[in-house]
């Protein structure tokens, strides 16, 4: 199994430095996809045809390459959303951020960063690598990177890739309920509470309806200087929960997750939709299933449709039988907490599917008419 992680590193270069190859990949960004879009063509092949002698006077052959590759990813991109009668318009950019390939850049045992730039090779390029990514320098295979500019700093994004062995399954199944009043919460009866989140979810939203009614640009940049605040913090938090999660459950087990795709489709009030569009539980997903995979623990997703609803117990399955933050069964008085009945229940949902289930055939779910 491979394992594929994007580590940020902040190259020790000004701005000015890197920013005319950055213009001259933009403009062959732009032209190549300007062609490819006039003449409905998305083939690299066939656009490299086309553009490499007019792009090869002003960029080196490999970068020639790479955005040739780049815009047509865009072009395939484009002219798949039109298939599916969806408005698909062409591709452009203000500042594309540059690929570059083993050939393109490499990086010495001492860490010295080399870049293929429109004035030739830049070596000796120190890199600003925080501990957390010093593993993967040290023991992951680097594959391509991305070069761009953040708030007047240089970036790479670099690529790298490790075989890790598939761990022997050992039955042992945890379902995880995501939600907003617990953000995460596991069928070995591991609560992830979300008050700190929902508290400054209100602040954050409060200071941007204020900023927004104010409409000046010093508002707008404070705007953003809070969007950025925002995805921070929401990148800490699922870090840190799906660090916990994944601590707790043993090598071989296997995590099931609900299937949330449409959620944000739900009838919900308004302050739940509020908290359910400032949270991404893509995010955690994303996060749980990395760490997961480090660790030997499989992934599984099932249908959400009722879990719920369902009771834990005997199945039985009724609108009323939650109310909240509690879940009171209507047939068998069961009584859990709502979201610790619903990741139960993720968990009974994966081994019924499997014919696994440590329930006997008589406690089939029973569906309430209603």
């Amino acid at each position: 199994m491979k394992l594929i992680q994007t580590a940020k590193i902040k190259i020790d270069m000004s701005a000015s430095e890197i920013l005319p190859t950055i213009q001259a990949y933009t403009n062959a960004f732009n032209f190549i996809c300007e062609t490819g879009f006039l003449s409905k063509d998305k083939n690299k092949i066939s656009l490299q045809k086309k553009t490499y002698y007019d792009i090869k006077e002003f960029l080196p052959s490999q970068l020639t390459i790479s955005v040739i590759t780049k815009a047509s990813e865009a072009l395939a991109s484009v002219f798949t959303k039109t298939k599916h009668k969806k408005l698909g318009s062409q591709p452009k950019s203000k500042l594309c951020s540059i690929r570059y390939d083993k050939n393109s850049y490499s990086i010495s045992k001492d860490n010295k960063l080399s870049l293929l730039t429109i004035s030739g090779r830049k070596r000796k390029i120190s890199l600003v690598i925080p501990k957390y990514y010093q593993e993967y320098f040290d023991s992951w295979k680097r594959k391509s990177a991305e070069l761009c500019i953040i708030k007047n700093k240089v970036y790479l994004h670099i690529v790298f890739e490790k075989e890790v062995a598939d761990a022997t399954s050992t039955g042992n199944i945890v379902g995880i309920d995501r939600g907003i009043n617990n953000l995460a919460v596991t069928s070995n009866n591991k609560f992830f509470g979300g008050k700190v989140v929902k508290k400054q979810v209100r602040k954050y939203q409060k200071l941007r309806s204020s900023l927004q009614s104010n409409g000046s640009k010093s508002a707008k940049r404070h705007l953003k200087r809070l969007s950025l605040k925002e995805q921070r913090f929401r990148r800490d938090i699922n870090h840190c929960i799906s660090k916990s999660i994944i601590r707790n459950i043993p090598v071989g087990s296997t995590i099931v997750l609900e299937d949330l795709k449409g959620i944000r489709k739900s009838k919900l009030r308004k302050a739940q939709r509020t908290m359910l569009n400032n949270w991404s539980f893509f995010q955690l997903e994303q996060f749980i299933t990395y760490k997961a995979m480090v660790k030997g623990i499989d992934m599984k997703h099932i249908d959400a449709a009722y879990t719920s609803q369902r009771c834990s117990k005997c199945g039985f399955v009724c609108k009323s039988n939650r109310k909240q933050h509690s879940f009171s069964c209507k047939q068998c008085s069961f009584k859990l907490n709502s979201d610790l009945n619903a990741s139960r229940n993720i968990r009974i949902k994966h081994l019924d599917s499997y014919k696994l289930s440590d329930r006997a055939d008589v406690n089939q779910p029973i569906v309430e008419a209603l």
